[in-house]
């Protein structure tokens, strides 16, 4: 998965860039440079949000995190990491990697059937509702207009009727870090890091 700029920030894995020097030099080129390496937890970032974000639907994703729906809440979570998601739940399952509801690691999303269910070309594979997995058998996800951004078991959230996948968007065996840019750069994808490293390389 080629990542997406958010903002200010993007998501890199140094160690895939393909340079032609080590992880620890391409790193302080882009120090030198004005880029640094924040420390995103995005399950815990999804927990501060549980009894302060409110829930409405069709919130916009510029409302996040005050105001969010499922989705507009796993596109900022993710967009905190320097990781672009499309807008909606079943088009967020179009991305990434897909997993085993009994392989989830903290962070991998889960998809559910909803109140409404989208789907392409199987009504029977609709997709309604997405959350985050936590590790600890449980998912975070923007619930209703009662419950707001709550935390429940992944069994409750992922019933066996209801459960319509889950996605990996961060590899277990792969680095991925997030960069804050410079203000006076533009990065729009990770690809974007490799070329500003290697023109420091070729003077």
């Amino acid at each position: 998965m080629e990542y997406r700029a958010v903002g200010n920030r993007c998501a890199v894995a140094i160690d895939s860039l393909d340079l032609p020097i080590s992880r620890e030099e391409a790193l302080a080129i882009l120090s030198k440079k004005g880029f640094s390496v924040v420390e995103i937890d995005i399950v815990a970032v999804a927990r501060r949000c549980i009894a302060r974000s409110k829930y409405r639907r069709n919130a916009r994703p510029s409302e996040a995190p005050a105001i969010v729906d499922c989705s507009s809440f796993t596109k900022w979570l993710y967009g905190e990491r320097g990781i672009w998601l499309p807008r909606r739940s079943i088009q967020q399952r179009e991305l990434g990697e897909e997993v085993k509801i009994d392989e989830l690691v903290p962070g991998d999303l889960v998809f559910a059937s909803g109140y409404i269910d989208y789907y392409y070309d199987d009504s029977e594979n609709g997709v309604g509702h997405v959350g985050i997995a936590t590790g600890e058998n449980t998912v975070i996800h923007a619930a209703n207009r009662r419950e707001n951004v709550v935390e429940t078991s992944i069994e409750a959230f992922a019933q066996p009727n209801k459960f319509r996948g889950a996605r990996r968007y961060i590899p277990n065996d792969v680095e991925v870090l997030t960069l804050e840019t410079p203000s006076d750069r533009e990065v729009e994808t990770a690809d974007d890091i490799r070329w500003i490293v290697l023109q420091s390389c070729s003077k």
